[in-house]
């Protein structure tokens, strides 16, 4: 089923040069689930407290018109047929009723009692599943441009209030934190991205970053002090008019 929630931007969410944080539309994103998963239990909470998450994997979005400033953003979303151990979830952010923007991601929910992933088929849920998809492809595994050099471009350490309930990065926080990385970002604004989790950063740890890029795409990636990656991410820019 789908479950629409409605959110007005706040100047927070508006980065200096006037564009819409992406950080902050996943933030509304996420808010979304989980009034739904809220309000049609078991909840984002009731797994928890039986030693259950859901752990994004992948998202892909992709913006078609600019938010502004104390905008309403309608958020519908919901969560589609899925097989195996990946759960897909789509979304349509829409700015008065315009499409502003589309989402899709994909998900795996964990047993940490036992240490495996929960197959779609076993999963107990009150959310319901459509079969429809938004009109952008499912997130693919960000590919860095053949020959090009990462260079590394800052580092950022992960503090208290980065991290959410699991007790690791939360995911709508990595895309700003590329951003304030980005070439140039006082006269860029994201059109669109693909990120891809690979594992969690969790309190304390350091995160090197590194980036290249190629047209209008820029491509990061961050890094661990042993060198494994937490997240790939794919991001298109424009200039800003």
């Amino acid at each position: 089923m789908k479950y629409s929630a409605q959110f007005r931007l706040t100047s927070m969410d508006i980065a200096p040069n006037g564009s819409v944080r992406p950080g902050a539309l996943l933030r509304y994103f996420q808010e979304a689930i989980n009034l739904q998963m809220h309000d049609n239990p078991p909840s984002t909470e009731d797994l928890f407290d039986n030693g259950l998450a859901f752990i994004l994997s992948r998202t892909t979005m992709k913006l078609y018109i600019p938010f502004e400033v104390y905008d309403t953003v309608k958020v519908v979303t919901w969560a589609n047929t899925s097989k195996g151990a990946t759960f897909v979830r789509s979304a349509q952010l829409f700015r008065n009723d315009e499409l502003a923007a589309d989402i899709i991601t994909t998900w795996a929910l964990v047993d940490f009692n036992t240490h495996r992933l929960v197959r779609v088929k076993d999963a107990v849920l009150g959310i319901g599943t459509l079969d429809e998809l938004p009109d952008i492809p499912l997130p693919e595994k960000v590919r860095f441009p053949e020959n090009s050099e990462m260079s590394p471009v800052g580092e950022k350490k992960v503090v208290y209030g980065d991290i959410d309930r699991n007790n690791h990065m939360n995911n709508t926080r990595y895309v700003d934190m590329i951003c304030d990385f980005l070439p140039d970002v006082e006269n860029k604004k994201v059109k669109g991205f693909t990120i891809n989790y690979l594992t969690e950063s969790r309190l304390g740890e350091k995160l090197d970053i590194y980036h290249t890029s190629n047209g209008d795409t820029d491509y990061f990636y961050a890094a661990k002090e042993d060198g494994t990656h937490s997240v790939d991410i794919e991001m298109m820019l424009e200039n800003i008019k």
